[in-house]
C-alpha cells in the first residue's frame, strides 16, 4: 500500500534541496569515470546525476575561469582531458565549431561523446531576427544558424539530464540504478521549479520582456508563450546597437508600459540605460538574468547551482512581467481556479503543468485545502490490500512531459456501486471530492472524501 499510495498522494515529485550544491570539483586521479563538460550547467547536472559516485568521478568543467562561451579557445590541457576521457558532454553550435577538430583528432573506442545539440534534434530553434534587433554584418552569407543556449529551458534541462542519465548507465552499468534515480529526482525539481515560472506568467501583469542587450534567452520565453525584444541575438558579436536600435526599443517600453529593462550578466549596462533614458518616464529598473555563460570554478565552490541561478533567473522575471509575491506558490489558494458549481479547486481547468504545481501545493500545505471541494480528472488506478482485504482508488494525471505523475486518492459515495462498478485500471474520469488527509502508520495520505465520479 505504501508503494501504491506514494504514486499518488504524494504528488509523483518532490522539492529538495539541490544535489551537489556547495560541493568543490571532485579530485582528480580516481580509478573511476572522466567525464568533461564545456560548460557549468551540464557540469552541473551531471554533478546531480552523479551523486555519491561523484566521489569516484573525475568531473571536469573546461569553462571554469568565467570565460564566455563564445570567445573559448581549448588550451593543450584541454584537449587532452578530452582526448582520455569516458565521457566528452558539450553543446554543439557555432561556438563549439572547435569540438569538431578535436574530436577528429583524437578518436577513441573508449569515449562517448555526447552533443546536447544533436540530442534535442527537432526541439532545436533557429536564431531570429525579431523587430528592432540589430543584425550582424555579414548576416545572410551562411545558412541558418540554430540557438545554442538550450540549457536556459528547464523543460530541455529535463530531456537532457534523462540523455546523460542514459549515457552514464551505458558506460557504467553498475550504477545504473543510482544514476536513474538520482535523475528522476533532479528532473522534479526541474518540473517543481517549472512549475513556479508557469505560476508567475499566469499571473503577470506584461507578457513582453525587453533586453538592452544579447538575447540568450530564446527558448526560456518560448516555453513560457512570452514575446521579446532585443538589441541583439544571443549569439551576436555585435556590441554597439544603432540609434535605430535604441529609439525602437525605448519606443516599445513606452508602448506597452514595460517597468524593466534587462540585460545578461556582466553587463556594464551602458546600452539599456541609453535606452531608459529615451523613454518618456525615464524610470525604468535595470535587471539582469544569468544565462550561465561566465560561472567559474570559485562560483561552483561557493555553492551557485543550476537550480539557484534558474530560481534568481525568476526572481528577475517577477518584477519584470508584473507579478506579485502573494499571487506564486505558497499563496496559490489565492487564485484557485473555481467554477460556479460550488467547487473550491477545479483542476480540470489547469494545464497539467499547472496540475503538477497545484497539486504539489495541496500536499505541501494541505492545511490550506482541508474541507475544499475539488474537481480533477486522469486515469482511474485501483490497489488492493490483501492483508486487510481493504481497497483504494485514485485518480493519477501525468505532467505535460510524462516523466512525473500525481493525483490524489478518492473515497467513492456509496452509491457510487463500488468496487462493483470500477472501471477498468487506466480509464479516464473525472473525480469531484472534499479534500482530507489521514495517517496510517507514520504516513500522511491524502484523499478526496465523498467523491462522485464521472
Amino acid at each position: 500500500m505504501t508503494a501504491f499510495a506514494a504514486a499518488f498522494c504524494l504528488a509523483g515529485c518532490g522539492k529538495a534541496a539541490p544535489r551537489g550544491s556547495g560541493g568543490s570539483v571532485p579530485p582528480q586521479g580516481s580509478d573511476g569515470l572522466v567525464i568533461v563538460t564545456t560548460i557549468f550547467p551540464v557540469y552541473d547536472w551531471v554533478r546531480s546525476i552523479l551523486g555519491k559516485t561523484a566521489d569516484s568521478t573525475e568531473l571536469i568543467m573546461l569553462l571554469d575561469d568565467g570565460v564566455d562561451l563564445h570567445s573559448y579557445a581549448p588550451t593543450a590541457k584541454d584537449m587532452l582531458d578530452i582526448a582520455g576521457c569516458d565521457l566528452f558532454i558539450y553543446v554543439g553550435g557555432e561556438s563549439d565549431k572547435w569540438v569538431e577538430d578535436t574530436l577528429r583528432s583524437a578518436p577513441s573506442d573508449k569515449r562517448r561523446d555526447l552533443c546536447l545539440m544533436d540530442a534535442l534534434g527537432d526541439a532545436l530553434k533557429e536564431e531570429e531576427l525579431v523587430e528592432g534587433m540589430q543584425g550582424e554584418e555579414d548576416e545572410g552569407e551562411e545558412g541558418a544558424e540554430y540557438d545554442e543556449h538550450v540549457w536556459l529551458s528547464l523543460n530541455n534541462a529535463r530531456y537532457l539530464c534523462g540523455s546523460i542519465a542514459n549515457v552514464l548507465s551505458e558506460i557504467d552499468p553498475g550504477n545504473s540504478g543510482t544514476y536513474a534515480g538520482n535523475a528522476r529526482t533532479y528532473m522534479e525539481q526541474l518540473q517543481s521549479l517549472e512549475s513556479e515560472y508557469e505560476y508567475a506568467v499566469g499571473n503577470m501583469s506584461y507578457n513582453t520582456v525587453l533586453f538592452g542587450d544579447r538575447f540568450p534567452f530564446r527558448y526560456l520565453v518560448d516555453d513560457l508563450g512570452l514575446e521579446y525584444y532585443a538589441a541583439f541575438a544571443g549569439c551576436s558579436a555585435e556590441t554597439e546597437a544603432s540609434f535605430e536600435t535604441v529609439s525602437f526599443l525605448a519606443r516599445k517600453v513606452d508602448e506597452l508600459g514595460l517597468p524593466c529593462v534587462l540585460t545578461i550578466e556582466k553587463s556594464d549596462k551602458r546600452l539599456a540605460q541609453t535606452i531608459v533614458q529615451n523613454t518618456a518616464s525615464k524610470d525604468q529598473q535595470i535587471l539582469a538574468m544569468d544565462s550561465m555563460q561566465s560561472v567559474t570554478a570559485k562560483d561552483v565552490e561557493s555553492g551557485v547551482n543550476y537550480l539557484s541561478v534558474m530560481q534568481s533567473n525568476l526572481e528577475v522575471l517577477k518584477p519584470a512581467l508584473g507579478v506579485t509575491q502573494k499571487q506564486l506558490p505558497g499563496d496559490a489558494s489565492s487564485s484557485l481556479p473555481t467554477s460556479h458549481d460550488g467547487i473550491d479547486v477545479d483542476l480540470t481547468m489547469l494545464s497539467s503543468t499547472m496540475v503538477y504545481a497545484q497539486v504539489y501545493d495541496m500536499v505541501t500545505v494541505p492545511d490550506n485545502y482541508v474541507g475544499k471541494k475539488v474537481k480533477m480528472n486522469g486515469q482511474f488506478s485501483h490497489f488492493h490490500d490483501d492483508s486487510s482485504g481493504a481497497d483504494y482508488y485514485a485518480c493519477i494525471i501525468m505532467d505535460a512531459t510524462a516523466c512525473c505523475a500525481q493525483g490524489i486518492e478518492f473515497v467513492p459515495l456509496p452509491e457510487e456501486g463500488y468496487p462493483g462498478a470500477m472501471p477498468s485500471e487506466g480509464a479516464e474520469l473525472t473525480v469531484t471530492g472534499d479534500f482530507d488527509t489521514y495517517y496510517e502508520g507514520n504516513y500522511q495520505y491524502f484523499t478526496l472524501r465523498n467523491a462522485s465520479i464521472d
